[in-house]
Protein backbone atom coordinates (compact mmCIF):
# COMPACT_ATOMS: atom_id res chain seq x y z
CA UNK A 1 0.00 0.00 0.00
CA UNK A 2 2.90 2.43 0.54
CA UNK A 3 3.34 5.09 -2.32
CA UNK A 4 -0.03 4.99 -3.04
CA UNK A 5 -2.07 8.59 -4.11
CA UNK A 6 -4.16 9.05 -1.21
CA UNK A 7 -5.44 12.20 -2.97
CA UNK A 8 -8.88 10.97 -3.40
CA UNK A 9 -11.50 10.39 -0.71
CA UNK A 10 -12.88 7.24 -2.35
CA UNK A 11 -9.38 5.73 -2.36
CA UNK A 12 -8.39 6.85 1.14
CA UNK A 13 -11.74 4.47 1.57
CA UNK A 14 -10.63 1.76 -0.25
CA UNK A 15 -7.36 1.61 1.55
CA UNK A 16 -9.39 2.19 4.93
CA UNK A 17 -11.34 -1.21 4.45
CA UNK A 18 -8.25 -2.98 3.33
CA UNK A 19 -7.06 -2.64 6.79
CA UNK A 20 -7.91 -4.68 9.58
CA UNK A 21 -8.14 -3.50 13.35
CA UNK A 22 -5.76 -6.38 14.18
CA UNK A 23 -3.13 -5.49 11.34
CA UNK A 24 -3.63 -1.07 11.89
CA UNK A 25 -0.23 -1.40 13.79
CA UNK A 26 1.78 -2.23 10.42
CA UNK A 27 -0.10 0.47 8.64
CA UNK A 28 0.63 3.56 11.46
CA UNK A 29 2.91 6.04 8.92
CA UNK A 30 0.10 5.73 6.21
CA UNK A 31 -2.75 5.61 8.65
CA UNK A 32 -1.38 9.36 9.91
CA UNK A 33 -1.29 10.44 6.11
CA UNK A 34 -5.01 8.96 5.62
CA UNK A 35 -5.78 11.34 8.64
CA UNK A 36 -4.17 14.25 7.78
CA UNK A 37 -5.44 13.98 4.39
CA UNK A 38 -9.40 13.14 6.24
CA UNK A 39 -9.42 16.27 8.10
CA UNK A 40 -8.41 18.47 5.70
CA UNK A 41 -10.91 16.78 3.35
CA UNK A 42 -13.43 17.68 6.34
CA UNK A 43 -12.26 21.32 6.28
CA UNK A 44 -12.66 22.31 2.84
CA UNK A 45 -15.94 23.30 2.09
CA UNK A 46 -17.13 21.03 -0.31
CA UNK A 47 -19.86 17.48 -0.59
CA UNK A 48 -18.47 15.34 2.19
CA UNK A 49 -19.91 11.69 0.60
CA UNK A 50 -16.91 10.36 2.70
CA UNK A 51 -17.24 11.71 5.73
CA UNK A 52 -17.21 8.81 7.92
CA UNK A 53 -13.67 8.15 6.76
CA UNK A 54 -12.29 10.42 9.36
CA UNK A 55 -14.11 8.04 12.03
CA UNK A 56 -13.02 5.11 10.54
CA UNK A 57 -9.20 6.27 10.00
CA UNK A 58 -9.19 7.22 13.91
CA UNK A 59 -10.86 3.81 14.86
CA UNK A 60 -7.66 2.24 13.43
CA UNK A 61 -5.69 4.77 15.22
CA UNK A 62 -7.28 3.47 18.15
CA UNK A 63 -5.85 0.03 17.38
CA UNK A 64 -2.82 1.18 16.64
CA UNK A 65 -2.45 2.30 20.48
CA UNK A 66 -0.01 5.39 19.64
CA UNK A 67 -0.57 8.24 22.47
CA UNK A 68 1.57 10.37 19.90
CA UNK A 69 -2.05 10.56 17.61
CA UNK A 70 -3.80 11.83 20.74
CA UNK A 71 -3.41 15.37 19.86
CA UNK A 72 -4.04 15.42 16.18
CA UNK A 73 -7.60 13.58 16.67
CA UNK A 74 -8.29 15.91 19.88
CA UNK A 75 -7.61 18.92 16.96
CA UNK A 76 -9.85 16.96 14.33
CA UNK A 77 -12.76 16.24 17.19
CA UNK A 78 -12.72 19.79 17.55
CA UNK A 79 -12.62 20.97 13.88
CA UNK A 80 -16.13 21.84 13.67
CA UNK A 81 -19.72 20.71 15.08
CA UNK A 82 -20.05 17.89 12.64
CA UNK A 83 -16.80 16.85 13.13
CA UNK A 84 -16.70 16.52 17.15
CA UNK A 85 -20.40 15.14 17.44
CA UNK A 86 -19.47 12.38 15.69
CA UNK A 87 -15.32 11.87 16.63
CA UNK A 88 -15.55 9.68 20.05
CA UNK A 89 -13.09 10.10 22.41
CA UNK A 90 -12.49 6.47 22.77
CA UNK A 91 -10.50 6.89 19.10
CA UNK A 92 -7.83 8.88 21.60
CA UNK A 93 -6.62 5.93 24.20
CA UNK A 94 -5.72 2.66 22.18
CA UNK A 95 -2.81 2.73 24.29
CA UNK A 96 -5.30 2.88 27.26
CA UNK A 97 -6.93 5.65 29.48
CA UNK A 98 -4.02 5.75 32.15
CA UNK A 99 -1.18 5.03 29.66
CA UNK A 100 -2.62 8.03 27.60
CA UNK A 101 -2.76 10.41 30.17
CA UNK A 102 0.26 9.97 31.47
CA UNK A 103 2.10 9.98 28.10
CA UNK A 104 0.09 13.74 27.44
CA UNK A 105 1.48 14.53 30.70
CA UNK A 106 5.12 13.36 30.40
CA UNK A 107 5.21 15.77 27.02
CA UNK A 108 3.75 19.05 29.39
CA UNK A 109 -0.10 18.59 27.65
CA UNK A 110 -1.65 18.98 31.20
CA UNK A 111 -4.60 20.59 29.85
CA UNK A 112 -5.26 18.03 26.93
CA UNK A 113 -4.40 15.25 29.44
CA UNK A 114 -7.24 16.76 32.27
CA UNK A 115 -9.69 17.00 28.85
CA UNK A 116 -9.24 13.29 27.79
CA UNK A 117 -9.37 12.30 31.70
CA UNK A 118 -12.90 13.88 32.14
CA UNK A 119 -14.29 11.80 29.51
CA UNK A 120 -13.61 8.55 31.17
CA UNK A 121 -14.88 6.73 34.66
CA UNK A 122 -13.58 3.83 36.78
CA UNK A 123 -15.16 1.76 34.50
CA UNK A 124 -13.97 2.63 31.43
CA UNK A 125 -11.84 -0.37 30.13
CA UNK A 126 -15.12 -2.39 29.89
CA UNK A 127 -17.13 0.61 28.04
CA UNK A 128 -14.20 1.20 25.79
CA UNK A 129 -14.63 -2.64 24.49
CA UNK A 130 -17.61 -2.63 24.42
CA UNK A 131 -17.35 0.62 21.93
CA UNK A 132 -14.61 -0.71 19.83
CA UNK A 133 -16.52 -3.93 19.43
CA UNK A 134 -19.65 -1.53 18.20
CA UNK A 135 -17.16 0.21 15.92
CA UNK A 136 -15.96 -2.96 14.42
CA UNK A 137 -19.39 -4.19 13.94
CA UNK A 138 -20.17 -0.74 12.07
CA UNK A 139 -17.01 -0.50 9.71
CA UNK A 140 -16.55 -4.45 9.46
CA UNK A 141 -19.73 -5.89 9.00
CA UNK A 142 -19.80 -6.53 5.45
CA UNK A 143 -16.50 -8.08 5.75
CA UNK A 144 -17.15 -10.37 9.11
Amino acid sequence: MAGQDISSPETREQMLRSIRPENAKTHHPLLREIFRAEVAYRTADEDQEFFENIYWCAYLLFHVGDPADTSAMWQAKHLNMDVGCGFDVENMVGAGVEETIAYLRSKNLHQLADNIASYFSENSEQEIAAWSQGRYKYFYADQS
